[in-house]
């Protein structure tokens, strides 16, 4: 279970038998940047500099230059609306490219995609459309 939570982009697994300390130290270790799991997990290692992070740079290498607007957008927590006012295009022209964005990244939700494209830096980011 644990496993597959983080696969969906959950920051963490705690447990119901957690003490409050276990409680108070995943929330830190969250707001830290980290990925907190039981003491005794077995699962998967958890490394950011795995396979899934080098596909992640690759779907974004597909995506267009609108698109890579939009989804920087989405990161700000923009709303549709205010996207389309900001790149003056139609709310209708927006929902096209989160779904496509959605598509070529492989997610299911904005708030999956943001999460997918936030364990990434900038330079990762915009290393592909860049050109170099």
């Amino acid at each position: 279970i644990i496993s597959e939570a983080l696969s969906y982009g959950a920051a963490g697994f705690i447990p119901k038998s957690a003490r409050k300390s276990d409680l108070a130290a995943a929330i830190r270790s969250v707001m830290d940047g980290a990925v907190y799991v039981p003491e005794n997990y077995e699962g998967q290692p958890l490394d950011p500099d795995s396979t899934d992070r080098a596909d992640m740079v690759q779907r974004l290498a597909r995506l267009t230059p609108q698109q890579l607007r939009v989804l920087q957008m989405l990161r700000q927590g923009m709303l549709n609306k205010q996207i389309a006012y900001e790149l003056q295009v139609g709310e209708t022209t927006v929902k096209a490219h989160v779904s496509e964005i959605l598509r070529k990244l492989n997610v299911y939700s904005r708030t999956q995609a943001v999460i997918e494209v936030s364990k990434l830096d900038n330079a990762e980011l915009f290393r592909d459309q860049a050109g170099f």
